[in-house]
């Protein structure tokens, strides 16, 4: 009998519980066990997993190297969860994962060795619906991804000769836990940077508080081990009155840095508290006033202060910019772009663009203006505000020279995998988008983008674990939680995507592409009165979220096909003098069933190349329509049909 050794990842799962719910009722046990197996392989498959076998309810999978154990193990117990949270209590079930990376012993009709052997002694050791890893997989991965770990006591596993270091991998939603060190794992490591409060005699210094708040989230989300809530989520808070308990509840984080800034001058006065958010202990406070030219050895060490009251590591060297910006005014206008960016309508938008651009002028060597610019032309383009073939190639430029600036910019990888998706460079993108997430695994932004990006390209299973991330990350966000109503109305049923699309727009307020996308929502699950009157509120509100297109996509939407071809002629004559986008003619014409002049704009469409082909390849709106054989060369054109 031949045999082969190698060195391998190992995990093994157990379905809790699962012996005596088969005592107690056989034919339930069954149907959960097969919904586990559905569950559970694909994630396997997207992570390289390969399952040698299956042991009654246990799996055994091996995996090249133990990344992609530990990150497919993560991406399990997610799985589950969202399952968990979407049916009945009787129709949930909780898994145990060990994973440990050893020697493993192949023979022709089995596998056998120490990494299995011990995968399935720790996986025990593990809480229902955790995971637990041995001390060879913690080491291989313990800065590699986007979850902490804390170490348990050494423990004498069963037929193993020597005592083994265990770790417990720290999931969302899990309670602060003393490790056996004293250090601090789980949601004491979540953490959220609650907005700085403008405490300047000058009201219009509010921008400074705010783009400084978001300069110092992004350097905590360099810490390795932090988990570090987005800007989105966090500044729904300012000027809040919810205690620090309420807000840590409602971002599910354990620790929170709340503080204040004063400017006067070329001088500046910070403060900052990092509070437990289950107790409201204070675990540190410090305050800084230095000339504002100190103001990122200010942000570098509020990261060390805070790395050092939760027990963590700083790397060597530590957090922090490769250079501060030697023009003051520089910085200050790359605060203001990024205030007024995170506005988002047109206006701003444009005016943040004019403060980017400000900013690069006083200062070229400004990375993070010229990624501030590739963002706001990316976004322009985006809404047809302006021609792809005008903003698309200075959006290009912008965030190349951004990487060239700075190569660990997360943002710039990000938004430059966002217009490779859109010149269809599929295989760029991606490596793009696996930088960003490496340089930042809780850049929301770069998680949403991939999504959409593997959604595009029909990878539904790994864009719904993307999605996930999205959401961990920045948990109140309108943007990615319309991206949760519009998953679970493509994947789901209309009345889970009803509660998320009005969740979203609850959220959003004036967000005008929340409120048009739940007028399609409505409009085309049979709630016709729920459309309409939402309708007339957005006619009000003169939102514009696809330029000059919105308003005939509405009436096609409506079914109002007379309203729409009066408005069709107008645009189509307005086109011969002044842009406007193909992909919003496609889309009117794909809403009407009006085939072959969907085709006909689509090819338009992809010409232009203003967006990404996800909502026709994604959204039932269009689901007929994908199955002409046009789409299928529409594909091809994108590079995405085989």
């Amino acid at each position: 009998m031949t045999s082969d050794r190698r060195l391998a990842a190992i995990m093994f799962t157990d379905l809790v519980g699962f012996t005596a719910l088969t005592q107690k009722n056989e034919q339930k046990a069954l149907a959960l066990l097969t919904t586990h197996y559905r569950l559970l392989r694909p994630v396997f498959a997207l992570h390289q997993g390969r399952e040698i076998k299956t042991i009654g309810d246990s799996f055994l999978v091996e995996f090249e190297n133990a990344l992609d154990a530990a990150n497919c193990a993560v991406a399990v117990q997610r799985r589950v969860q969202e399952h968990n949270s979407s049916v009945p209590e009787d129709e949930r079930f909780h898994l145990r994962i060990g994973v440990h990376l050893g020697d493993v012993v192949h023979t022709e009709n089995d596998a056998l060795g120490d990494a299995i052997n011990i995968a399935s002694r720790i996986e025990p050791l593990a809480e229902s619906g955790g995971i637990c890893v041995s001390e060879q997989v913690y080491a291989q991965v313990r800065n590699k991804v986007p979850v902490t770990f804390t170490k348990l006591a050494p423990v004498s596993l069963k037929n193993v000769a020597f005592p083994i270091e265990v770790y417990k991998v720290d999931l969302p939603g899990e309670r602060t836990m003393p490790a056996a060190d004293g250090s601090l794992g789980g949601a004491a490591r979540r953490l959220a940077i609650l907005p700085l409060v403008n405490m300047s005699a000058d009201p219009q210094d509010e921008f400074f508080a705010d783009g400084l708040t978001e300069e110092i989230i992004a350097e905590l989300s360099k810490v390795p081990g932090l988990r570090v809530i987005a800007r989105t989520s966090v500044m729904r808070f300012r000027g809040t009155t919810k205690g620090v308990a309420e807000i840590g509840k409602e971002l599910r984080v354990g620790t929170i840095l709340e503080g204040s800034v004063r400017r006067a001058g070329n001088r500046i006065r910070v403060t900052a508290q990092l509070i437990d958010a289950g107790t409201e202990e204070h675990l540190w406070a410090e305050k800084y006033d230095r000339e504002l030219v100190d103001v990122f050895a200010i942000q570098t060490e509020i990261a060390k202060e805070v790395s050092a009251a939760l027990h963590i590591a700083l790397p060597s060297p530590p957090p922090g910019r490769r250079r501060p910006p030697p023009n003051l005014n520089a910085f200050k206008s790359y605060l203001r772009g990024r205030y007024l960016w995170n506005r988002r309508s047109d206006e701003a938008v444009r005016a943040a663009l004019h403060s980017f651009e400000e900013a690069l002028r006083l200062d070229p060597q400004f990375a993070e203006a010229s990624s501030g610019i590739a963002d706001c032309y990316s976004i322009l383009v985006d809404r047809g505000s302006i021609p792809a073939s005008e903003g698309a190639p200075k959006a290009t430029s912008a965030a190349e020279r951004a990487i060239q600036l700075d190569d660990t910019n997360a943002e710039a990888h990000a938004s430059l995998a966002l217009l490779l998706d859109r010149e269809y460079k599929w295989v760029e993108a991606e490596r793009e988008y696996e930088k960003a997430i490496q340089l930042n695994p809780m850049y929301a932004s770069a998680h949403q983008w991939y999504y959409m990006h593997l959604m595009a390209g029909g990878r539904r299973e790994k864009a719904a674990l993307e999605l996930d991330r999205a959401e961990e990350a920045d948990p109140l966000s309108p943007v990615i939680l319309f991206h949760r109503a519009c998953h679970t109305w493509i994947t789901g049923t209309a009345a889970d995507a009803l509660g998320a699309f009005n969740r979203a727009a609850e959220l959003g307020g004036d967000l005008d592409f929340l409120g048009f996308y739940r007028l399609v929502f409505y409009a085309t699950n049979s709630m016709r009165a729920e459309a309409l009157e939402l309708s007339g509120k957005l006619n009000t509100a003169g939102f514009l979220p696809y330029g000059e297109t919105t308003a005939v996509m509405k009436h096609a939407v409506l079914g109002q096909r007379e309203e729409a071809h009066r408005e069709l002629d107008r645009l189509l004559t307005a086109a011969k003098d002044h842009y406007v986008p193909s992909f919003g003619i496609a889309w009117t014409y794909g809403v009407l069933g009006e085939a072959d002049r969907f085709f006909e704009w689509l090819d338009r469409a992809a010409d232009e190349r203003a967006r990404s082909p996800f909502e026709f390849v994604s959204l039932p709106l269009f689901e007929k329509l994908r199955s002409d054989p046009r789409f299928q060369a529409y594909l091809r054109r994108c590079g995405l049909g085989s």
